[in-house]
């Protein structure tokens, strides 16, 4: 009877917390497909690095169980919480307290398996989807096909099922057996407990606020610059602040909000701001625990969200700065045609540009840096006009002009600043016998090649390096095709042997190779590589807590419509029109949804602009940051948005407005 019972209150459950099943069921889809994705040889074989995507989907799935964990932990207690006053009467007609925890279990492993099953058709769909993205990124032809090896990702799907619901079942099965009759009659009236009286509540919102301040601030002194090492032992400590600051801002804002709004008649009185105040603090009363850690998530959430499309710009435009020919070798012209003759041999070869760098025997620019800014190769490096005007032609760049008696320098993002710092001592330099004038400097569309080890070159007119040195020989190929990532090893094998010295006081052999090889489709290949695998890892957590949040919000307010219908009724009896009710409810869900969401972005904001001072140099402007933030914030706001449409929809149906 109790297994009967156990089914017929599951399809009930399910038709109830629609919102809850459906999210539990895409949660689990996502974990199965990216375990699909990852076990895949097609995405595995795209690059050396992509063997860590296994790795990495292992870890964060592994995150996911303890978010899911929590999501099911709390639906649970709130469903229980909801049929106290049922499982109370069950046991007014002798039903034992063990059979009663047994067919609560078995309703909810009847729903959970439910949704792992659901989340094995769907996952599949769903790899295939997210697979051919991948293999787009990486310009690889892609056949819509099945998936094949299911077990290993099947196998991982259960494991972590299992490990969500043994843990949570095992903490429900003790919560109902702690119980008695009274206790369950009256569990339903149980709100989180709350020992914070109004006084308390405004000195732990000055208190969050300080460390919340305070956090951020300590986070942004350890990211002041590139270069610059963080102490991991702050920054641990300003995320620590900035944790208890967010519970504690949760738990006494709305206290402060409302005792704002009472002290203001003009605000107290207006419409329904009032009634909109005392059910939003009842709430978040209620639920201070609950909507800190949600708050806690959606922290989490945006800055991930963040952090992969800044990764995702820097990863271009490194692409750009390191390899930005399709071949480029550093080494003694005379070894040049045994790297000619290989490449020949699978790439038909477009162009071949030679060109040399030169050092004056004064550095007037990395003697005058300071440490911050120099590069360790020390000298600076020198290139004539005509060789400078080739390398920007082969970048699809506009050609500079230079007067006999002028010079210009191209200098990289994080070596700017350094420079214009000393460019007083900059306006001449002197050449052999020849004094140059500064015509001007730019950072724009600089690449680590044409200068290794520095941070700038040094244009000249082309007679002037008669008085300068020969420093290296560089050897630029560009291929009709593009190049794979397999060249770059088959080009470092064939280099001369390694250059070896050994120190004479430790003795220790240090070797270096003779030689530098950069090629694009190497970088391409590794960098998409670790963009697919932070990308992709990140916006999954990303999805993953969003969702979670939408749904603990929206079925929190589902449910209010269903007790607190009474309360909407009278309003209504007292004169206010249903369409008045359904502006109070809009607004009362909207500040209900956007209170756990408001900090979070303004830590977000703080976060991103920290360690912007780190990564500035590596994106296409100072300010580039700033369009990562809204692009964060506003994919997050639509999925959001989403959960808040159903929660309103929900709540006027059970209105039966």
């Amino acid at each position: 009877m109790l297994r009967k019972l156990a089914i017929s209150n599951a399809k009930r459950s399910i038709k109830d917390y629609l919102v809850y099943v459906v999210t539990i069921t895409i949660a689990f889809s996502l974990m199965f497909s990216f375990n699909l994705i990852s076990n895949s040889k097609d995405i595995l074989d795209l690059s050396d690095m992509m063997k860590n995507f296994r790795i990495a989907m292992i870890f964060v799935s592994l995150v996911v169980c303890f978010v899911l964990g929590f999501l099911i932990n709390y639906m649970i207690k709130f469903i229980f919480k909801k049929r106290s006053k049922e499982f109370g009467l069950y046991l007014l007609l002798g039903i034992k307290k063990k059979d009663i925890s047994k067919m609560f279990i078995l309703e909810n492993l009847i729903l959970g398996f439910i949704s792992l099953i659901l989340s094995f058709f769907i996952g599949i769909l769903l790899s295939t989807i997210i697979s051919s993205i991948i293999l787009n990124i990486f310009n690889a032809p892609y056949i819509v096909k099945l998936p094949t090896n299911y077990l290993v990702p099947i196998l991982l799907s259960l494991v972590y099922f299992l490990l969500i619901y043994l843990v949570v079942l095992f903490l429900t099965k003790r919560r109902i057996n702690r119980l008695k009759i009274h206790d369950l009659l009256y569990y339903d009236s149980l709100n989180e407990k709350s020992k914070v009286t109004k006084k308390k509540s405004l000195v732990n919102f000055i208190i969050s606020l300080i460390l919340i301040i305070f956090g951020l601030f300590i986070f942004n002194n350890e990211f002041k610059g590139i270069g610059i090492e963080p102490n991991t032992l702050l920054v641990l400590l300003s995320i620590i602040l900035l944790i208890i600051g967010i519970y504690l801002f949760i738990s006494s804002f709305s206290d402060t909000i409302q005792r704002f709004i009472l002290k203001h008649k003009n605000l107290k009185y207006n419409k329904d701001n009032l009634f909109v105040a005392r059910q939003f603090n009842a709430k978040v009363k209620t639920l201070n625990l609950s909507l800190g850690t949600l708050s806690l998530l959606i922290t989490l959430t945006v800055v991930s969200l963040t952090f992969s499309l800044m990764f995702n710009s820097i990863f271009e435009i490194q692409i750009d700065t390191s390899a930005p020919y399709d071949v480029t070798i550093i080494d003694d012209e005379e070894n040049f045609n045994k790297y000619i003759d290989h490449i020949k041999k699978d790439y038909e070869i477009e162009e071949i540009f030679i060109y040399h760098e030169y050092f004056n025997d004064i550095n007037y620019v990395n003697d005058n840096l300071s440490e911050d800014y120099r590069g360790w190769r020390g000298t600076d490096t020198y290139l004539k006009l005509s060789d400078y005007n080739k390398l920007l032609e082969l970048k699809g760049r506009d050609p500079i002009t230079l007067n006999n008696d002028e010079y210009y320098i191209h200098s990289s993002n994080s070596s700017y600043d350094g420079i214009v710092d000393i460019i007083d001592s900059l306006d001449t330099i002197k050449v052999g016998i020849k004094s140059l004038k500064l015509k001007g400097i730019t950072d724009s569309y600089y690449t680590s090649s044409w200068s290794f080890g520095n941070g700038f070159v040094i244009v000249v007119p082309d007679d002037i390096v008669s008085d300068l040195k020969e420093e290296s020989d560089t050897l630029i190929v560009d291929t009709k095709s593009d190049t794979k990532e397999e060249l770059n090893n088959e080009l470092i094998n064939i280099l001369n042997n390694d250059i070896c010295e050994t120190d004479p006081d430790t003795g220790t052999t240090y070797c270096y190779a003779s030689a530098n090889v950069f090629v694009k489709g190497y970088y391409m290949a590794t960098n998409k590589s670790v963009m697919t695998i932070m990308d992709f890892t990140l916006f999954y957590l990303a999805f993953i807590f969003t969702i979670v949040t939408g749904t603990i919000i929206a079925v929190q307010s589902i449910n209010d419509a269903v007790t607190y219908k009474k309360y909407y009724d009278t309003l209504n009896k007292l004169g206010l029109s249903k369409r008045n009710i359904l502006s109070t409810v809009r607004k009362q869900l909207l500040i209900y949804f956007l209170f756990p969401v408001i900090l979070p972005f303004i830590i977000n904001f703080f976060i991103t602009t920290s360690l912007n001072h780190v990564f500035s140099p590596f994106l296409a402007t100072n300010t580039a940051y700033l369009s990562f933030i809204l692009l964060s914030s506003g994919l997050f706001l639509i999925i959001y948005l989403i959960y808040y449409l159903i929660s309103y929809f929900s709540f006027k149906r059970c209105l039966e407005y």
